[in-house]
């Protein structure tokens, strides 16, 4: 008995064991990781260097782009900037050179509009001495001054209409013109009134006499006649 199960025993160790040769066997994965990894040519020096030279050559590829698209931008935007100081410059220049037209005109305005001022001022002065002379005529009779017997009369009187036309010819050489605007419709514009009267045979509204020669400077009024004008006897 003793024999037997010494023999039985023996057999048993002898025969193989499922859990031992599941073990021992490496599973299909593996295998197939395994053999991948092996058909993968080995990482060497020789392969490694020219892939980092690709990288590094790549990286230093990109930034001088960078580097050009800030510095066009950079330079579009001083471009736009300077543009836009020449657009104020051409602007500034047009409104000075109107200013300066403007200015030139007004000028011209001023200093014609002062020569005026200073010549009607003179011109009053004058017109002044003239109605004197003019009543100094008025005041000898027309028949005195045709007699034989007031030849200094005559003289005087011929000597001071003289004077009084060559002082007219002045002011109009300046632009200012006597006017008498006796048997003319009455113009307030240019007359003034000094009384109304209804006279016989005249046009009502008529200018019966002036008293006071008007004047004018350049087609403007500088003095209004003094004027006795027809009443309507209606």
């Amino acid at each position: 008995m003793l024999r037997s199960a010494t023999a039985s025993l023996r057999a048993s160790l002898r025969a193989p064991q499922p859990a031992l040769a599941a073990a021992r066997a490496p599973p299909q994965a593996f295998l197939a990781a395994r053999r991948a990894y092996s058909a993968q040519p080995a990482a060497t020096p020789e392969t490694q260097e020219p892939q980092a030279a690709a990288d590094a050559s790549a990286a230093q590829g990109a930034q001088p782009a960078a580097d050009a698209t800030k510095a066009t931008d950079e330079l579009q935007k001083a471009l736009e900037e300077q543009k836009k100081l020449v657009a104020e410059f051409k602007d500034a220049r047009l409104r000075t050179l109107a200013d300066f037209e403007n200015l030139q005109k007004r000028s011209v305005v001023e200093k014609q509009q002062a020569k005026d001022f200073a010549l009607q001022s003179f011109a009053k002065d004058l017109i002044s001495e003239i109605d004197v002379l003019h009543l100094a005529l008025k005041s000898i009779p027309a028949e005195r001054v045709t007699e034989a017997a007031n030849a200094d009369l005559t003289g005087l009187y011929e000597g001071v209409k003289l004077l009084k036309r060559g002082i007219e010819k002045v002011l109009e050489r300046h632009g200012v013109v006597a006017f008498d605007p006796t048997g003319e419709p009455f113009d307030p514009n240019r007359h003034e009134a000094l009384y109304q009267a209804p006279v016989p045979g005249k046009e009502p509204g008529s200018v019966l006499e002036c008293q006071e020669i008007g004047y004018m400077i350049k087609e403007r009024l500088l003095r209004p006649a003094k004027v006795g004008v027809v009443l309507s006897q209606e």
